[in-house]
């Protein structure tokens, strides 16, 4: 028995967004290929939560690209098994690859204590260690234009 085969296409590490003309993108994006899977087999909880393996800790949403079509029109949301049905119906278009995109949102700032200071902004890494230490030597006693303490006597 020959089983059907179908390879997808994640793309990973970027959100949408409209360009310049209007149309949505995804880019630039990280791809990464899972191959020959066979359909009668594919799981969907198995593929919404394969960004683990691509090492993110969340995502907010997984979507899956009708072949041939525009992101604006065909783009839909992998969230049942009749959506998996539906894209295994069309792995025999592009050959035999289906698109699916991992929207990642916005990730919550993690607060840790130390002596540098890091700041991820836009997949960026600034090390702001030098720069905090150097605005703490431009303050020199911030409490001293604050009005002398009270005790509840009022001494």
């Amino acid at each position: 028995m020959n089983a059907e085969l179908l390879d997808i296409m994640f793309h990973h590490g970027r959100n949408f967004e409209r360009g310049k003309d209007g149309r949505w993108t995804y880019t630039p994006d990280n791809r990464h290929c899972l191959g020959d899977l066979d359909v009668d087999r594919l799981d969907v909880f198995y593929l919404r939560n394969y960004f683990k393996e691509l090492g993110y800790e969340t995502m907010k949403e997984v979507w899956w690209q009708v072949p041939g079509m525009s992101l604006e029109v065909c783009l839909r949301r992998l969230d049942s098994d009749n959506e998996l049905r539906e894209l295994c119906s069309h792995c025999g278009k592009n050959n035999g690859v289906v698109d699916v995109y991992i929207e990642h949102g916005i990730s919550e700032p993690e607060i840790v204590q130390g002596e540098d200071v890091v700041v991820h902004v836009d997949d960026e890494v600034r090390d702001l260690g030098e720069q905090a230490k150097s605005n703490a030597r431009m303050v020199k006693d911030p409490l001293s234009n604050l009005p002398p303490r009270r005790t509840l006597l009022g001494v």
